[in-house]
């Protein structure tokens, strides 16, 4: 009896041994790494710009504006009277055509600079984009704009030009800072030789500027590229989240999701517009070795209000 008892004792011994062994297998199966797998997340794209035609007057590039609606200006003190009176009449003009869009003078720099000297001229002819003798002197491309960061208005005579007594030289050169180029209208302000005081600034373009400046200033995050490896129960991975939008992100974050829980929370610095980020996160442990779907999210709280919230998502399904 008593061999009896000692041989059931050893069995079971034997049998909780084995037990061990197997949950310690299963164990180290879920959580050592496993052999590297590449994962495709899905993206969504940022929309692709194409630049626009009013009538037959092009910007240079697609939905090119200020991102701001008070523009401030600053026209050098060597300019006669006589020019910095029409100057200041042709941003009259503009503002009171467009009506969501204001001037003001500034002592300092200012978002257009108005100049009237020849040195300056040469050195803004040598080292900035100008188209004629005004335009952008500085463009920033965000993806859904071209931003412009400062202007330059020279104030010349040229052959070919017709003074009237409106500010009609002065508002052409103001509207190529604001992205238009010429006309092939001669009955239009934008048409390269203004030699005609009837020429009118195209209805077209005072819409299309209308537009452009109705529409809120906003952030808009999205992934531009995200590569990830899965490793058994841990993941490796490397994102670029960009800012596309016209002003600059505050502090966010991004999150991965797991089968719609979330596995973590990483902070995400500010962005600026048409500037972004690189993150890259190592042996990010899952909840599980083969999960269904893992989701990166793009300010997951709704923190931020942006122009598109479709493209704050990159998803790995393995559905398939």
């Amino acid at each position: 009896m008593i061999e009896k008892k000692g041989w059931v004792l050893n069995l079971a011994l034997f049998l909780i041994i084995i037990l061990v062994i197997l949950v310690g297998i299963y164990f180290l199966y879920l959580n050592i790494p496993g052999k590297p797998e590449n994962l495709n997340p899905v993206i969504v794209d940022v929309p692709e710009l194409k630049n626009q035609t009013f009538d037959d007057v092009i910007q240079f590039f697609p939905n090119m504006k200020f991102n701001h609606n008070s523009i401030s200006y600053k026209i050098d003190p060597v300019c006669s009277g006589v020019k910095r009176s029409r100057m200041i009449m042709a941003f009259n003009d503009l503002e009171s055509k467009i009506g969501l869009i204001s001037f003001k003078e500034v002592v300092n720099e200012g978002d257009i600079e108005v100049s009237c000297s020849e040195e300056q001229k040469e050195s803004i002819e040598k080292n900035y984009f100008i188209a004629g003798e005004g335009g952008a002197k500085e463009v920033i491309q965000t993806g859904r704009y071209n931003i412009i960061a400062n202007g330059t208005v020279l104030l010349y005579k040229e052959n070919g030009r017709k003074d009237c007594d409106w500010s009609n030289v002065e508002l052409h050169e103001l509207v190529h800072v604001f992205g238009f180029g010429h006309s092939t209208n001669p009955d239009s302000l934008m048409y390269p030789y203004l030699e005609d005081c009837n020429q009118e600034l195209d209805e077209s373009i005072i819409n299309e500027l209308r537009r452009l400046y109705s529409q809120e200033n906003l952030v808009d995050l999205y992934f531009d590229d995200v590569n990830v490896i899965k490793k058994g129960k841990y993941l490796d991975f490397n994102l670029t989240i960009k800012n596309s939008g016209s002003i600059n992100s505050e502090s966010s974050e991004f999150s991965v999701l797991e089968e719609g829980k979330v596995v973590e929370d990483f902070d995400l610095e500010k962005i600026n517009y048409g500037a972004g980020i690189i993150i890259e996160i190592k042996n990010l442990r899952l909840r599980s070795r083969n999960p269904d779907e893992i989701r990166f999210i793009i300010d997951r709280k709704d923190l931020i209000k942006e122009i598109d919230e479709e493209n704050n998502v990159a998803l790995v399904s393995f559905d398939d």
